[in-house]
């Protein structure tokens, strides 16, 4: 009998991670076969991402490139591009159809995958809790939803207002996932320090998860300043939590955080470094920062590089500013391409060498580390979220999708090399 197929595409945040392994727990519950990106499958699925115009063009060429080993020469598209560009994406002939965040919890029936179901099955189907699709750590989305109101961001506008997951279901999520030896359950969503159902937060929460028996570790993912209290960092103390957060600045100028309608100041935002490091001197900080906005000066820029290089930040995910439609910032004079290419490359430069400064005081010691495959090569994820090649690959093959000892070997600009300890 012929085994159909499928494969899938994720672009963007993490909190599409989680919702591509949720599409692929449907289609693997209805009997298909998954396969890497790339091969020839029955169905292609491109998780799409609109956060930026690059984001547009990546997920535009996966959506050209997917359709070449689509079996129909078409895909399917999901994600948050549909969202704010669907009408330019069901007019491009590789596309088959096109499905809103709303609608991926029933891609599998909405896209004719299946020929006939009834709605029990589509329930059970879409409720399934979902293990890692083609990866070692699990994703679990607690929230989604913003209305911050940053006024470049297009998220709320296709995400929605914030809506917390029932903290029974996510504890019987992560229960799953542990008794599936999953090693890390990484907790994400759009504005995940929002979490709220009943009394609980999202302190409580981590707090409730790491209660659970088992061997796993917990890791928070993207942070707002403004949400991060006390009872929060004091759990990041716990051994089952990971050692890193992600706190997004965007900006280290007050004059464009306030044209941003960021709720926060620098010093408000330093001060909270420094809280963080108090509590737990080793912890990985990591940040997303806009260069170019367009009110940003010359000063403006260089307030923000003086405070990357006074948090010396474990990594920066740096973003080109890009316009978004419907955005009150669309509205305003954009700066010269020359200008924001020069700061992006200035700020590239000082935010590698903070990287580099951070993964260096990790020089001969020991880290708990999952062993994950990475393409071809095995590599181990620290708790403070450094990446380390393995040296001895002949014995890290048997430990994949553990959590054991690495001793950091060496610490290059490019790379960490480390040894798993027998």
């Amino acid at each position: 009998m012929y085994e159909k197929t499928f494969s899938i595409k994720t672009l963007g945040c993490k909190c599409n991670q989680y919702e591509s392994a949720q599409i692929a727990s449907q289609f693997l519950s209805s009997g298909y076969k998954a396969v890497p990106f790339g091969t020839p499958a029955d169905i292609v699925i491109i998780n799409t991402c609109t956060v930026t115009d690059k984001s547009n063009k990546k997920s535009r060429n996966y959506i050209r490139q997917g359709a070449k080993f689509s079996k129909t020469g078409k895909v399917i598209v999901t994600g948050c591009m549909v969202g704010t560009h669907k009408d330019e994406l069901d007019a491009m002939n590789e596309v088959q159809a096109s499905f809103t965040n709303m609608q991926k919890d029933h891609i599998l029936v909405l896209s004719g995958a299946i020929d006939s179901i009834n709605i029990n099955s589509i329930n059970e189907i879409s409720n399934n809790y979902a293990l890692p699709f083609m990866r070692t750590r699990g994703y679990i989305k607690i929230q989604d939803g913003c209305d911050e109101g940053c006024s470049y961001c297009i998220v709320p506008k296709v995400r929605g207002n914030p809506i917390s997951r029932p903290v029974d279901d996510i504890i019987k999520h992560a229960q799953f996932l542990i008794e599936h030896s999953c090693p890390e359950i990484v907790l994400t969503g759009i504005t995940i320090g929002k979490y709220h159902y009943y009394d609980d937060t999202l302190a409580s929460l981590i707090k409730k998860i790491v209660a659970l028996d088992g061997n796993f570790r917990v890791r928070v993912t993207s942070v707002e300043p403004t949400h991060v209290n006390d009872e929060l960092i004091d759990i990041l103390k716990h051994d089952k939590v990971c050692k890193h957060i992600h706190l997004p600045l965007q900006s280290g100028s007050d004059s464009v955080l306030l044209q941003m309608n960021r709720p926060y100041t620098a010093d408000f935002y330093t001060k909270l470094i420094d809280r963080i490091r108090t509590a737990i001197p080793e912890i990985a900080i990591g940040t997303d920062i806009i260069v170019g906005f367009p009110t940003e000066s010359d000063k403006d820029f260089e307030a923000t590089v003086r405070l990357v290089r006074e948090v010396s930040f474990a990594y920066v995910h740096q973003f080109s500013y890009s316009p978004r439609e419907g955005t009150i910032s669309s509205n305003y004079r954009a700066l010269s391409y020359d200008i924001v290419h020069a700061r992006a490359q200035r700020l590239r430069d000082v935010a590698q060498e903070c990287s580099y400064r951070y993964r260096l005081q990790f020089l001969n010691t020991m880290r708990a580390a999952v062993i994950e495959k990475d393409e071809n090569d095995i590599t181990a994820l620290t708790d403070n979220y450094l990446k380390v090649s393995l040296e001895n690959n002949h014995n890290s093959r048997s430990k994949l999708g553990t959590i054991v000892p690495v001793m950091i070997a060496s610490v290059s600009r490019e790379k960490i090399k480390g040894l798993i300890e027998l």
